[in-house]
């Protein structure tokens, strides 16, 4: 099979947090409120921190910090070198996010950080998107694995030539970081958005719920639904934002371990919500790849809320949220997972 070269588009954002701009209305009436926002970019998108009663700045600091520790496109990078060493010490947070992954990989296998020589291949997200042959896949995939990742304390080695790529757990590790920020600087309340991944913290000021928008998987320019929260980590994701085109078939930046491919799933978008970013971030990717086959397995662990829209259009959803949430747009039936 030849390569084959198109154009790729790329938006960043797979989730929209309306927390902020509910609680900036609410804040209107209340100048003694003190706020402070700032956006950055890293890990591929805008991250914008918005506090109430402590400065933000160093919260973007450590994202930008974390972003470059764990960009594997950047020569630079810790984890670029790792790759292109197969061996090194590791920084205590390159050593937690992959000891934290590799711990949910060897429960839901169906996201694996190993999978990077194939990412690369494909290049989805980069500036040459294309259909790699069949014979440089293969060659990719024999270096795919968890089983690949070797922790010794901080020692990390990549047997059998695997490479790295952490974009599915790098956003919700950094929101990880945040929040121990904010216990320590005992923060009132915050909401962190890093496109996929959003992090909902502490209280508002008037003591009502944070309310979090989906976006509609055939219409991302407008949400699908609306939901309620307290204090949580919350990430999206699906297929329809990030893909490629080629020869009439749309082909999304999410694989599937076991083909090497992007993922064929009949879930349009999965977002799950828990009280750990880095968790979230990798079981909404890990419930997309699984489909709907799979859900099941998901809405039995009760330490995580999900929504999951189908092909079909029809929103399942954790029995916990059956009364958070407000559809956007008709059409759709929600089917409550007890």
């Amino acid at each position: 099979m030849k390569s084959k070269r198109v154009p790729v588009l790329i938006v960043t954002a797979a989730l929209l947090v309306f927390a902020g701009a509910s609680l900036w209305m609410f804040l209107k009436g209340h100048e003694n409120e003190e706020t402070s926002e700032k956006t950055v970019f890293a890990m591929d998108t805008a991250c914008t921190v918005k506090t109430w009663g402590t400065d933000p700045g160093d919260i973007c600091d450590e994202i930008t910090r974390l972003g470059e520790t764990f960009d594997c496109h950047s020569a630079s990078s810790e984890l670029s070198k790792l790759n292109a060493k197969g061996s090194a010490e590791l920084s205590a947070d390159a050593q937690k996010l992959i000891e934290q992954s590799l711990a949910l990989t060897k429960k839901h296998p169906e996201t694996d950080i190993s999978i990077g020589a194939v990412i690369k291949l494909w290049d989805i997200t980069g500036s040459s998107p294309k259909i790699p042959g069949d014979e440089q896949l293969g060659i990719a995939m024999q270096t795919c694995g968890y089983e690949n990742i070797k922790l010794d304390g901080s020692r990390c080695t990549l047997a059998n030539g695997a490479q790295l790529d952490v974009g599915a757990v790098a956003k919700g590790y950094a929101l990880d970081k945040a929040k121990q920020l904010l216990d320590e600087k005992k923060a009132e309340c915050a909401v962190i958005s890093m496109g996929s991944s959003s992090l909902m913290y502490g209280s508002k000021p008037d003591g009502e719920e944070f309310s979090v928008g989906v976006k509609d998987p055939d219409d991302k320019e407008n949400l699908l639904l609306k939901f309620s929260c307290g204090e949580c980590f919350v990430s999206t994701s699906g297929g329809y934002e990030r893909f490629f085109v080629a020869d009439g078939k749309k082909y999304i930046h999410i694989f599937d371990k076991t083909t090497g491919r992007p993922a064929e799933t009949d879930l349009a978008s999965v977002t799950v919500i828990c009280d750990n970013g880095l968790k979230s971030d990798q079981l909404s990717t890990s419930i997309f790849i699984g489909g709907t086959k799979k859900l099941g397995e998901y809405f039995a662990d009760k330490s995580i809320q999900i929504i999951a829209v189908d092909s079909n259009g029809d929103i399942h959803i954790s029995a916990s949220l059956e009364n958070k949430i407000t559809l956007e747009k008709s059409g759709h039936k929600i089917i409550v997972e007890k």
